[in-house]
């Protein structure tokens, strides 16, 4: 490893703040929020039409049915993943976080989280990744464990979000720091 990438990976700052997350069994589970939302829309471009008359028929035939699947689509609030767990962020990186949880993960175990960092305007961020570490937990918390987890799929933007919450974080600190001498 480079001395580059040591020092990103060291870039970390203390984040205790709740995350969503969902156990996936694998990967190929995984779909962007509104991802799904386009592979339903391609599904239905997929599909055959009756036979219309027209050219004009089989267009509004189309947009009538993608029309029906956007109104359900936010009829059922789907902008946002039902995610099933919380857990505590306990620090993050632009690679990775840690976060505490009771329930016994195996190392490998695929997880897609929503993250909202602190301060922010409460966008949810969608990201898959997998546990790569497992400590227990030193904190008499009802935490059995602390989960060193690796993001695997993440959004460009969300990355760059981190970094700067990172810096951000790290400017506050050492100004702390300053003014205590």
């Amino acid at each position: 490893m480079s001395s580059n990438e040591e020092r990103r990976k060291g870039l970390r700052a203390t984040m205790p703040t709740q995350m969503l997350f969902n156990v996936l069994e694998n990967p190929a589970e995984y779909i962007r929020g509104h991802d799904s939302t386009v592979k339903r829309l391609a599904a239905l471009d997929a599909e055959p039409l009756p036979k219309p008359k027209t050219e004009s028929q089989m267009l509004l035939t189309r947009i009538d049915r993608k029309l029906s699947l956007i109104l359900s689509i936010l009829a059922e609030s789907s902008t946002r993943k039902n995610y099933m767990n919380q857990a505590l962020v306990q620090d993050i990186s632009e690679f990775g976080l840690s976060f505490g949880h009771y329930t016994d993960f195996p190392i490998g175990t695929y997880l897609e989280i929503g993250l909202v960092l602190p301060y922010t305007e409460g966008r949810l961020m969608d990201i898959l990744g997998r546990i790569v570490r497992i400590l227990p937990s030193a904190a008499p918390t009802q935490d059995k464990f602390v989960y060193g987890f690796e993001f695997t799929d993440i959004l460009g933007s969300d990355q760059n979000e981190i970094v700067q919450w990172i810096f951000t974080k790290q400017r506050e600190e050492i100004r702390r720091r300053r003014e205590t001498f």
